[in-house]
């Protein structure tokens, strides 16, 4: 029997809409989901120990693959160079990716963080005069917060010498005394204090506090084209950091074994930082605009970005809608 063309356009269209919507949505996906980190206490890591990245890849039938960088300059090269989907980083970090690479501020997660680590001997940044300070480089948020240091206390920059050094050698250097301070995050801030080598010579909340009295830790940035392709893709993985952020703060204990397991750092290096609140984690993850606009001023200032009208930038660059 001769079927009609009408009627077989009919059967087709039935059974292409009786697709189940899982089999669209994992369509919707790259294969790999290319996720810049570093390592540190990071809640992408939380986020994958704990199963919450793990829901996402099933669903949309993805691999949320983690590349790491030991600082935020190589990590927004990467980011730069279009190898990167997201990338959680310093907010300076995160900054200049917002200006220079295309990237989207979807999140801030971690604040505070960066601290000034010394030998004890050292009583004030005023002392670091002619001495060595290490910082991880001059792509890191760390560099202008040290600037922003010598300056409060008066210190001029040629007066330090300031060298760059992977941020996981800094605790050593220090110990061997082949420097006089650095100034990185944590948990490599907290290992000195931890070993006895070091203590904090100045947290760097004392010099921005942006947010309930704490500096702008780190966030995580998308590049602009992968939420118009995945915008499901986009709000399940920040769902997930989201779920990351509730996990660390209800359950720390938890979080810092996790870390453990996943980093091979000692849990008493995490639990310290948790309990002295050298890294603080949040559940509130909705960027804050105006402390924004005030970091902005300061990265302007020690030209780590360029932007002439940071309200309009920040309106284009910051994206909260998937949280």
């Amino acid at each position: 029997m001769r079927v009609r063309p009408w009627v077989l356009a009919f059967w087709l269209f039935a059974l292409v809409t009786a697709i189940p919507c899982e089999a669209v949505m994992a369509q919707a996906a790259p294969k790999v989901v290319r996720f810049g980190v570093q390592p540190s206490t990071q809640p992408p890591y939380i986020a994958r120990e704990a199963g919450f990245f793990k829901e996402v890849e099933e669903r949309f039938k993805t691999k949320i693959e983690f590349f790491s960088f030991p600082f935020g300059g190589p990590q927004n090269n990467a980011f730069a160079a279009g190898e990167l989907d997201f990338s959680q980083a310093g907010m300076a970090p995160c900054a200049v990716a917002m200006q220079r690479a295309k990237g989207k501020l979807l999140l801030i997660n971690i604040l505070e963080q960066t601290a000034i680590i010394s030998q004890p001997e050292v009583k004030s940044v005023a002392e670091l005069k002619g001495k060595k300070v290490a910082h991880p480089g001059q792509g890191s948020q760390q560099y202008p917060l040290i600037l922003l240091a010598l300056d409060r206390a008066g210190v001029k920059r040629d007066d330090v010498e300031l060298i760059r050094m992977d941020a996981v050698n800094m605790a050593t250097a220090l110990a061997k005394k082949e420097i006089a301070a650095y100034i990185a995050w944590d948990p490599h801030t907290t290992k000195a204090v931890v070993a006895g080598i070091g203590k904090v010579l100045l947290r760097v909340e004392n010099l921005m506090p942006l947010k309930a009295g704490h500096y702008l830790g780190e966030g995580v940035v998308v590049r602009e084209d992968f939420p118009v392709k995945y915008p499901e893709l986009t709000r399940a993985v920040v769902q997930a950091l989201v779920k990351a952020n509730a996990f660390i703060v209800d359950k720390p204990d938890e979080a810092v074994r996790m870390w453990s397991r996943a980093l091979g750092l000692d849990q008493k290096i995490i639990e310290y930082s948790i309990k002295n609140q050298m890294a603080i984690y949040i559940k509130d993850l909705v960027p804050d605009v105006p402390a924004l606009r005030t970091y902005f001023q300061f990265l302007n200032k020690y030209e780590i970005t360029s932007v002439t009208d940071i309200d309009a930038f920040l309106k284009e660059r910051v994206d909260a809608s998937y949280l």
